[in-house]
Formats: structure tokens, sequence, C-alpha cells
């Protein structure tokens, strides 16, 4: 019989074979045995992961696909979207490429005076996403080649035990912001692309719209605000875009295995997660 060292292996293998895709039969069989193996070894009869707030504390990065819809063509390297599809048409362009260069969940104490116990029945964290990426700028009478943008998306959450092996998780806040310093004489050219990349970007793509267009997304707006208390991007000076949520909907992760170094977790949404700690 493998023990559970040999059958994460064999999943992270299944996993690379596969381009990190979980909805594939042979990664799927792959959770489904470390799943036996886990629970063939586990001493109590009822497994219960979440009210161990320390355990899940760390940042973890994700080892599957992107958690984004309509993935774009590419040549089997990073993989590629739009901005707004990765973002709900949320951050502007919404037309800009993008390469996901890595996916890091960040769980950290708020800082707000919790029990320090190791079990706890009730406690919160931070629950963020970060996604580390490059934006592709096309060239343009002032940049002659096409100028690649290191950027940042950042969904600000927190997250708490729903049951034994469910967390709760709610998003408040995100940020689209350059992951380099924009100030600095080499990134001179960099943080030139980035300025006419984004300054303006949310006003333009606005005006450029129909007048049906204008109505539709007027009305999304408000109808998000009465729902979540949504208050979208708007243009800064600092050529960052950031949204806030008031009211956030709860979403949660069931968890599937986890140990101190890998999870595995399954969305409200149904999307199987595995992320290994770093």
């Amino acid at each position: 019989m493998a023990t559970i060292s040999e059958a994460k292996s064999s999943l992270k293998r299944i996993l690379v074979e596969n381009n990190g895709d979980t909805s594939q039969p042979a990664v799927q069989d792959a959770i489904k045995a470390l799943q036996s193996l886990s629970s063939e070894k586990r001493v109590d009869a009822e497994w219960n992961i979440t009210p161990n707030k320390h355990f899940h504390t760390g940042r973890w990065r994700t080892i599957t696909t992107p958690p984004f819809p309509g993935r774009l063509p590419d040549d089997g390297g990073k993989a590629k979207y739009t901005l707004g599809r990765m973002s709900f048409n949320m951050f502007k362009p919404t037309k800009a490429v993008c390469a996901i260069h890595e996916i890091v969940n960040a769980i950290e104490p708020l800082g707000n005076g919790e029990s320090a116990d190791e079990q706890v029945s009730s406690w919160e964290q931070s629950y963020n996403s970060e996604v580390l990426m490059e934006i592709s700028v096309p060239r343009t009478k002032e940049v002659e080649e096409t100028t690649v943008l290191p950027a940042k998306l950042i969904n600000y959450g927190v997250c708490t035990p729903a049951s034994p092996t469910r967390l709760g998780v709610k998003f408040q806040s995100g940020t689209l912001k350059p992951n380099f310093d924009m100030t600095l004489k080499e990134n001179e050219m960099r943080a030139k692309a980035w300025e006419e990349t984004f300054e303006g970007a949310i006003a333009k793509e606005a005006d450029a719209q129909s007048v049906l267009g204008k109505v539709a997304t007027g009305a999304s707006n408000i109808l998000m605000k009465l729902m979540m208390g949504l208050e979208p991007p708007v243009d800064c000076v600092d050529f960052t875009q950031t949204y806030t949520i008031t009211r956030p909907i709860a979403g949660h992760l069931d968890i599937l295995y986890m140990d101190e170094d890998l999870r595995i977790s399954k969305g409200n949404r149904g999307t199987i997660v595995v992320v290994e700690r770093i």
C-alpha cells in the first residue's frame, strides 16, 4: 500500500501531466486515493480540521489551473486571460491580456486580540488571493515594442470555520497595482507604459460604450450596490484601481485533504484547488 507521502508525490506528478486541470479523471482519482489513505490513518472517527486556527495560517501557492473563466489560447506556457474575465469586468482595460505567473493564498492573523489557542471554536483570519501576473501592452507611437508590465491583483477577504471541514470566506475589496517600483530610473519605460495604459482607463472604457451598454453597466452597478454594497473602481492619480464591498456574499471552501504542507479544497462553485505551503 502506498504511503501518504507517495500519494502526494503521485498527485503532483499527475497534475503536471494534466496541466494542473483538476477536472481530469486521472487527477480526481489521485485526489480520492490521497483522501482514502488519509482517512484510513486518521485516529479520530470524525475529521475536525478547521478549528485549528494556526494550521491554516501561512502562504499557500496554487499548483492547479487558475480558477478564472475564459482562458485564452496559448503556447503551453503561462495561462492567459483578459483582465475583464479575471475581475468580473471590474478592472479596466477589460481587454488587456494577462499572463499569470503565480497565485498565492495568504492566511494571516488579523491582530484583533483573538485567542492564541491552537483549538478554538471560532476564529477569523485574513484570506487574501494574490495574483502575480504580466500584462502585455501593444506597441504605440511612444513605445515601439510590446511592453510586459509586472502587476499584482489582490482580492482581500476573511475566513472563519463554518463546519469541522468547511471554511467560510468573504471577499471585501480588491486592488490592481504595478508589481514594480515606478520611481526607479531602470523602470522608466515600464512606468510610462503603465501610466499610458491605466491613466483614465475606467473613464475611457465607459465613454466608448454604446448607449445601451452604459445603461446596462449603470443598472448592474446599482444592483450590486444594493445587494453587496459594491463601490466599483475609479481612476486614481497613482494609476491603481480598487473596489470595495461592504456587504460581501459568503462563499465557502470544503477541505478535501490537508496536512502541514498541502491543502486540497472544493469551493462553493465546485472548483477544486490544490495549494502547497511556501
